[in-house]
């Protein structure tokens, strides 16, 4: 019985192998106020204040996705990690795209489907977060997409 499970184990993983991830073509993609102004979540400091800051920014996402026109996949936003610390992005869209949330260092998922021939287009409400006391400077945060391919 151990043999069987070991090799149904083994076709299983064959089968993850094949699953690629590409990076999405973003470039169309429009920012609509490039500079965000972060603001203190509690206006009055002291000992049971949070001490972070949030902001938000509107974004025309256009995804060329023709590459992979016709496949079925899965389409992921990602954020890198943050050298100011943990940076949190919750978003809201117009209904292209998934409305969701992700930490710096992570990726989620906004599109599963037949992927579309050309440009999947929405418009994305994001809003951020960050740790007030470790944010120090001005920071561009490299949002990207990548597309998880099913096996044909």
């Amino acid at each position: 019985m151990s043999r069987w499970l070991a090799i149904a184990l083994l076709s299983l993983c064959a089968g993850l192998a094949q699953a690629a991830t590409f990076r999405v073509d973003d470039s169309a993609s429009q920012v609509l106020d490039n500079d965000v102004q972060m603001k203190w979540d509690d206006a009055v400091p002291g000992q049971h204040a949070r001490q972070t800051v949030s902001g938000a920014l509107t974004v025309l996402v256009r995804l060329d996705l023709s590459p992979w026109q016709g496949r079925q996949g899965r389409v992921y936003m990602t954020l890198p990690a943050s050298p100011s610390g943990p940076i949190l992005t919750q978003w809201t869209t117009r209904g292209r795209l998934l409305p969701g949330a992700l930490r710096a260092g992570e990726r989620a998922l906004v599109y599963a489907g037949p992927l579309p021939a050309g440009l999947l287009e929405d418009t994305v409400r994001l809003n951020l977060q960050a740790d007030g006391q470790r944010l120090s400077r001005a920071e561009q945060l490299h949002f990207s997409f990548e597309v998880d391919l099913d096996t044909p």
